[in-house]
């Protein structure tokens, strides 16, 4: 199995709201037709198209899609895999339903589509299996929010969209932007239990150190996002 985090997720709010720039991950394995793990917003198709060429993955080999949840900036540019068979959980097509229109980061405009499409399968329960892969139901920022478990390359990674969004929520177990305070905070308490490495959503790997009953968590990577101000004719570069 290969894993390519395509897409580091970057934290950060602006004077226009939060920014929604996500994670995304590709998940390879011999034999079989490529998965991929949440789809980003429509401000970045064009790039998430470029990553995956240069990855040389087309959009037609694409045969799993996993929708950790459908929140704008993890979900919207599903209808750029044809081919590819969706999941959700159960209690986010029902969140959808009975909340799509109070929770404003739901494009609940795009579910009949997805709903119609055939290819939308049901995950339910709390934990199981879907296409060879672990995954485990970690309520929360959504009722039907899951995260994806795997052993690579001899440690446990925990690929988890906005079960845990930062460092800050990890380390901390505090959350913001939440459907609901308690569960997030169990969801995050599960995975910081059980991970070596975690893909949160937005923010850079994370490694979790432990000694102990306690917990340290220390960044992978460097997450680096260059901002382009054409008047200016000037790049700027901004790490988190």
């Amino acid at each position: 199995m290969d894993i390519t985090v395509l897409f580091d997720g970057f934290p950060g709010r602006s004077s226009r709201g939060f920014l929604g720039w996500s994670s995304c991950v590709l998940i390879r394995r011999e034999g079989e037709r490529p998965i991929l793990f949440d789809t980003l917003g429509f401000n970045e198709r064009y790039t998430l198209l470029e990553r995956l060429n240069q990855a040389g993955v087309s959009p037609d080999e694409i045969g799993t899609v996993l929708l950790s949840h459908f929140h704008f900036d993890h979900a919207v540019n599903y209808p750029l895999f044809p081919n590819a068979t969706f999941y959700l959980h159960e209690k986010e097509v029902a969140h959808i339903a009975e909340n799509g229109k109070k929770d404003l980061a739901v494009p609940v405009e795009m579910f009949p589509a997805l709903r119609d499409c055939g290819r939308l399968e049901i995950l339910s329960g709390t934990s199981g299996i879907v296409e060879g892969l672990n995954w485990l139901h970690t309520p929360g920022h959504t009722p039907g929010l899951y995260s994806i478990l795997v052993d690579y390359q001899g440690e446990k990674w925990a690929i988890v969209s906005d079960t845990i969004k930062n460092r800050q929520e990890l380390s901390t177990g505090e959350v913001s932007m939440t459907w609901d305070d308690a569960k997030s905070k169990e969801s995050i308490e599960a995975i910081k239990e059980w991970a070596d490495i975690v893909v949160p959503g937005h923010d850079q790997l994370l490694r979790v150190h432990r000694s102990g009953k306690n917990a340290e968590i220390v960044p992978v990577n460097e997450s680096v996002l260059n901002v382009i101000v054409p008047w200016l004719d000037k790049t700027f570069t901004i790490k988190a």
